[in-house]
């Protein structure tokens, strides 16, 4: 359970990065992400995500994984983020604030790979401290 743990949390910190060629590596071609109230994504879709909309709109990411769980193939793991709004984000102009993300994902590990996530984010306080939401 440790390993699975460990790649797990390597996915999140080559998508901090920008280590895209180690993200490939991490996910498995079956790959499939569900969360966000958002339409399941492939592999391709979610690195596409990950690449185009969250790391060109958030800068300088720190990532830390307040408590990581595992159980069999699933590892559990909740998080803050905080980053620094550089980019456009769901049609939101760049601020140039420090900001903090937060929320729950489960990843499961087969064989060295991520094979599936499921994730829900606090988009809604996101948003606010972009000034989206009220």
């Amino acid at each position: 359970m440790e390993q699975n743990k460990q790649v797990a949390l390597e996915l999140s910190r080559a998508i901090m990065k920008g280590d895209w060629a180690q993200v490939d590596a991490l996910l498995d071609d079956s790959f499939t992400y569900v969360g966000d109230a958002r339409p399941a994504m492939n592999k391709a879709q979610y690195v596409g995500f990950m690449r185009n909309v969250l790391c060109a709109a958030m800068h300088d990411m720190d990532m830390v994984f307040t408590r990581v769980v595992a159980e069999g193939d699933l590892v559990a793991v909740e998080y803050t983020n905080a980053m620094t709004h550089a980019g456009a984000f769901f049609g939101h102009p760049p601020t140039g604030k420090r900001v903090m993300g937060t929320g729950h994902f489960m990843r499961q590990v087969k064989d060295g790979k991520v094979t599936g996530e499921w994730q829900t984010t606090n988009m809604a306080g996101l948003m606010a401290q972009l000034g989206a939401a009220s």
